[in-house]
């Protein structure tokens, strides 16, 4: 048989019924080429996707450990002072939980900050 890349009288459709069929084996070729390279891509594209959230993963939960080690001496110093029969009136303990909620405000605007400068700058890559 001709090969049918050769035969220029034939149609596409010939050639595509003769490679579906198993007439002609070169006539795969192409095709298993471009589904490799498919599968390549996407495999890739997943490799990126679950790198990419490890990484988020990672960053926030270094972020959440880094927020309790600073706020939790705090935390644990105002319920020491409630305990001992203090009132959330006195001024040490409203103090303490000004600079909690103060220290936690300013984390919350640094991470609003970062993510919208990420956005900007085309970090995250979605496609």
């Amino acid at each position: 048989m001709a090969d049918s890349f050769h035969n220029p009288q034939e149609q596409p459709a010939d050639t595509l019924v003769r490679a579906i069929a198993g007439h002609d084996a070169n006539a795969h070729l192409p095709i298993v080429a471009r589904t490799r390279r498919a599968i390549r891509i996407a495999n890739d594209t997943r490799r990126e996707q679950g790198k990419l959230g490890r990484r988020t993963l990672g960053i926030a939960l270094f972020t959440l450990g880094a927020l309790i080690v600073l706020v939790a001496p705090t935390l644990w110093n105002s319920i020491d002072d409630v305990a001992s029969g203090e009132h959330f009136g006195d001024l040490p303990l409203q103090i303490t939980l000004i600079s909690t909620l103060l220290m936690m405000s300013v984390v919350a605007a640094l991470v609003i900050l970062w993510r919208g400068r990420s956005e900007h700058d085309g970090y995250h890559h979605r496609h």
